[in-house]
């Protein structure tokens, strides 16, 4: 038995237990002083209605259930009138019966047997005495508890069955929704400690991408303030300084753009997309770098329109042409596939390790980043593809063809 079956078990135990054990104590301590008072009650009802014309009937009926009424001289001696072999009343409470006072009481007569005696004055000669004994409401209450507990006795294997099998049925569902809340918190617990892993490595990226430039501008800019550069000189390094700046401003915006849509705050506004006239209008943008790198290019694009968000599907398109431009090998192979399926993207490649493919989803996960920003990159392209293609709810899939030698890059059209 598992741990918490066996506290439900326990607990079930000392419940069921618990309250046999305080019944018996309180019938124990209570029910016979309880037993007295309902049969005081009943000794003052009957002297209340007795009269002198109903003692027969009343009488003959009260003796039916153990109660004795009489009629008592007060002029007879106290201390030899009997009821029954006992004293009808005790010394201290004769006065009070003599002044007109009903009295009651719990007394032991000369047999040794408790009664209840009622005495009340009738008239100035005679009193009415009723009684009935203590004895047999006390040995009913004793013979009731031996049987309340041999009763106890007998059911305490049935009890303990039943307790066992009830918190076996209930410790079961609870044991697995704890184990599975358990998991969970695991789960969230470690996705936590790779979140904080990933901003803290995500900063000191940020950082070392940003370093180079400030230092690049700061130096130049420096040397230009304190003469050191000629004056024919300086119109390059002022093209430089400017483009380490328009590279660091490039590398902000996307690094806010990037948290933005990790963090779901950039609004997804739907329209219809032709998806050919799209891609044949980012290819545009780089059809030099396409001559110049001598790329084959081939194109088996389908007329299909879908409803997205324009702007977003454009900069994820443009990121993946850019990537196939950068990272297309000496083969220089590039074939782009629009189809109701899907836009496929392949290029010509080095081998890559399909079971750790999710490291060039991460940040600033290539090393050689020099390739990306020829092209406006900044080393955040998979990352921000990543995030596009998951807010606007499409599919997708990066994996290495071994048998054509290709990086296959499909954005999946249907949801």
């Amino acid at each position: 038995m598992r741990r918490i079956s066996l506290k439900i078990f326990l607990f079930l135990n000392a419940l069921t237990y618990g309250f046999i054990a305080i019944y018996v104590l309180i019938n124990y301590l209570f029910l016979e002083n309880y037993q007295i008072r309902l049969k005081k009650r009943e000794l003052t009802t009957l002297s209340e209605q007795y009269t002198r014309k109903n003692f027969e009937e009343l009488s003959e009926l009260s003796e039916q259930n153990g109660i004795f009424i009489r009629e008592i001289s007060f002029t007879k001696d106290k201390k030899n009138s009997k009821i029954h072999s006992m004293k009808f009343i005790e010394n201290y409470l004769w006065e009070d019966l003599k002044s007109g006072k009903t009295v009651i009481d719990v007394q032991t007569g000369r047999d040794n047997i408790r009664r209840i005696v009622l005495a009340k004055k009738l008239d100035e000669e005679y009193m009415l005495v009723v009684a009935t004994s203590v004895a047999p409401i006390s040995d009913v209450i004793k013979s009731t508890l031996k049987f309340f507990i041999y009763i106890i006795l007998l059911s305490i294997p049935i009890n303990l069955y039943i307790a066992y099998i009830f918190s076996i049925k209930m410790g079961q569902p609870i044991e697995s929704e704890l184990l599975e809340l358990n998991a969970q918190l695991k789960e969230e617990l470690e996705k936590q400690k790779k979140s904080e892993l990933f901003r803290k490595n995500f900063i000191s990226n940020v950082t070392h991408e940003l370093k180079t430039p400030v230092a690049i501008i700061d130096g130049y800019s420096g040397a230009i303030l304190d003469g050191i550069i000629e004056d024919e000189e300086i119109p390059d390094i002022c093209k430089n300084i400017n483009q380490e700046a328009s590279n660091m401003n490039a590398l902000i915006q996307e690094l806010l753009f990037y948290c933005k849509m990790e963090s779901g705050y950039i609004p997804i506004k739907k329209e219809n997309i032709n998806l050919k006239e799209t891609l044949e209008n980012i290819l545009k943008r780089y059809s030099m770098d396409f001559k110049l790198n001598n790329i084959n290019l081939e194109l088996n694009l389908e007329e299909i329109t879908i409803e997205s968000d324009k702007k977003l599907l454009d900069r994820c398109l443009n990121n993946l042409i850019i990537n196939s431009l950068a990272y297309v090998n000496e083969k220089k192979n590039i074939n782009i596939i629009l189809d109701n399926e899907a836009i496929t993207i392949k290029n010509s490649s080095h081998p890559l390790n399909n079971e750790n493919i999710e490291e060039y989803f991460k940040p600033f996960s290539k090393k050689n980043d020099k390739k990306v920003r020829k092209y406006g990159g900044t080393g955040l392209g998979l990352s921000v593809v990543s995030e596009i293609l998951k807010n606007l709810s499409l599919n997708y899939k990066l994996y290495y063809d071994e048998t054509d030698e290709v990086v296959i890059f499909k954005v999946f059209l249907n949801e």
